[in-house]
């Protein structure tokens, strides 16, 4: 994805970046202004490469529990450039699988801009009407996706719940992290289930027992030369990009979710032990490595691991005696 963007003044690019940056901040409600340059170019060579990998790995997670199984068409919501059906086109096993793919965005520069990329998409289809309505799809075989695009608006559009799957990426910030948890339970309250990255149709642990908490995943980026020349300019370097995400259908999980559990924190050392927050259920629960045992492991965030029968069980804490696999 980096090698096909690669542009051609990283000098320029930086200034374009650091502009489209600030405007994200001091209109965190507001339209990306598609129809500038600036926007376009900071757009195309550094935010669409890192949402990519963003989405690229939301789908992984969700291919780890089956979650595509039997879709056929997908509508990507405020598609912007096309960044969330990009990815899905260019999966491996998706790209067989899906038969169409429709992009609804209400900005013509948008989907101008970015005309070539669309153009890898499979037999795509753009609107620039914000509707649901007469969209031709098998309901029962759709995924609607909402990439980044939910943080731009006050309530789902008309419709959303008539579709057989829903995925939603939303940035990792306090705010729309903790907007998405509250959104999840709409969503359970409206017939879906959560394959992912919850392991459970109960309440978020994060959400009832916590006032700051909120769900984020963490993938790691593997950039070329040219970007990390790029990030030497810019005040944040992107080794690893986070994003909040919820994956649903109407359909129960075929996946079993037995004995798993999905990491939702980072690795924290504390005095005498490393302890690793986990989401199983409704309770806010560790995993707990104690120190004495010598049997400390790194897991990565957002992972879904198996737990071992011979946990040990201590206040908020589940205590491993020997190592993961």
């Amino acid at each position: 994805m980096f090698s096909a963007l690669a542009p051609l003044n990283i000098n320029q690019l930086a200034e374009d970046v650091l502009r489209l940056s600030d405007f994200f901040i001091q209109n965190p409600d507001g339209l990306t202004p598609w129809d500038q340059q600036f926007c376009q170019n900071a757009y195309r060579h550094y935010f669409l490469p890192l949402n990519f990998i963003r989405v690229e790995s939301v789908i992984r997670r969700g291919q780890q529990v089956d979650f595509f199984e039997n879709f056929e068409t997908t509508i990507d919501w405020g598609a912007g450039p096309g960044t969330a059906s990009f990815a899905l086109a260019k999966n491996e096993i998706l790209k067989s699988q899906l038969k169409n793919q429709i992009l609804i965005e209400k900005s013509p520069a948008a989907v101008k801009a970015f005309t070539d990329l669309n153009s890898q998409l499979l037999q795509p289809k753009v609107t620039t009407e914000l509707t649901l309505q007469n969209l031709n799809s098998n309901k029962n075989k759709t995924l609607l996706t909402f990439s980044y695009s939910l943080t731009e608006m006050n309530e789902l559009p008309k419709g959303w719940n008539e579709f057989e799957g829903l995925m939603i990426l939303e940035p990792a910030t306090h705010q729309d992290g903790r907007k998405l948890l509250e959104l999840r339970k709409k969503l359970i309250a409206e017939g879906y289930y959560i394959w992912a990255p919850c392991l459970h149709q109960n309440d978020c642990p994060l959400l009832i027992h916590s006032k700051t908490d909120w769900c984020h995943d963490r993938f790691h980026v593997n950039a070329p030369q040219w970007f990390q020349q790029l990030e030497q300019q810019l005040p944040i370097k992107n080794r690893t990009v986070t994003t909040s995400y919820v994956l649903a259908r109407k359909t129960k999980p075929t996946y079993d979710f037995t004995n798993k559990a999905r990491l939702t924190g980072d690795s924290l050392k504390e005095k005498g032990k490393t302890r690793q927050l986990i989401c199983r259920g409704p309770e806010r629960e560790f995993l707990a490595w104690m120190h004495k045992n010598k049997n400390e492991q790194t897991l990565s965030r957002g992972e879904l691991v198996a737990l071992p029968n011979d946990l040990e069980s201590k206040s908020n804490e589940l205590r491993i005696t020997n190592t993961l696999v």
